[in-house]
């Protein structure tokens, strides 16, 4: 339904890091852009002084609210062709705290759930568009430093595995994109000195701009990351577990 033509994108999660640099990405680039984030402040320097820029001020863990708003962001827009699904947190949480792990659910399982179903379930009545959601490497399996992150994380990707099942079985042209960042130098990262391979927040958006705008079902970026996604799948748990404690 489109191609190089400007689009209407929808980015939830686009006050901060990954979901920030897309949204500028893409406002540069002229398109209708709806930004939505939980800080008015930050949404207004995203927003770049473009008077264009639809904006909302919303928290996805507020379901009951924040649907009914996006519906009516759509109808503002005059439409939606992609909606990039960032929201997210994370914390390490070596102590096992019960109450640093409920936001993490809260986000990324409740909310982000919520968000992606609504997308889903409207691309699919219009019968074309692509719903793209940053998942994030730590989804392959256990971490033990952030249990309830990357737990989410495997959830959100079987999650879109399920939805894009869905749209294959109904033919439509909905295209449900994953896109799994190695790691990347942003706020989420609480000690990135004690990691390999962390990489600029600038080059990580790009790699998940183009594997958007390709339309895969899926992808880890960038390609270092592939690889090593590829290994973290495979390792023994005993080569695994001495990896982190040197981590």
């Amino acid at each position: 339904m489109y191609g190089n033509e400007q689009k209407r994108v929808m980015i939830v999660g686009a006050t901060s890091g990954l979901g920030r640099l897309l949204a500028e990405r893409y406002i540069a680039e002229g398109h209708t852009v709806c930004i939505v984030g939980r800080r008015e402040n930050l949404l207004d320097e995203v927003a770049g002084g473009h008077p264009s820029v639809h904006r909302m001020v919303a928290d996805v863990t507020e379901v009951s609210d924040v649907i009914p708003r996006l519906a009516r962001l759509v109808d503002d827009m005059g439409g939606m062709d992609l909606l990039v699904l960032c929201a997210g947190v994370g914390r390490m949480n070596p102590d096992l705290d019960y109450g640093l792990e409920l936001p993490t659910i809260d986000t990324n399982v409740r909310g982000w759930t919520a968000v992606a179903d609504w997308a889903f379930a409207f691309f699919m009545r219009q019968g074309y568009g692509q719903l793209a959601a940053i998942s994030s490497v730590a989804g392959v399996r256990g971490l033990a430093p952030a249990p309830a992150y990357a737990a989410s994380k495997a959830y959100q990707t079987h999650y879109l595995d399920a939805l894009r099942q869905r749209a294959r079985m109904d033919h439509s042209r909905v295209t449900v994109t994953d896109v799994r960042p190695g790691f990347a130098r942003t706020s989420l990262l609480a000690h990135p000195e004690r990691l390999f391979w962390v990489e600029e927040p600038e080059k990580v958006a790009r790699a998940i701009f183009r594997t958007i705008e390709a339309k895969k079902n899926r992808a880890v970026v960038t390609r270092r990351w592939a690889f090593m996604y590829f290994l973290m799948r495979i390792a023994p748990e005993s080569l695994f577990v001495k990896i982190l404690g040197k981590a």
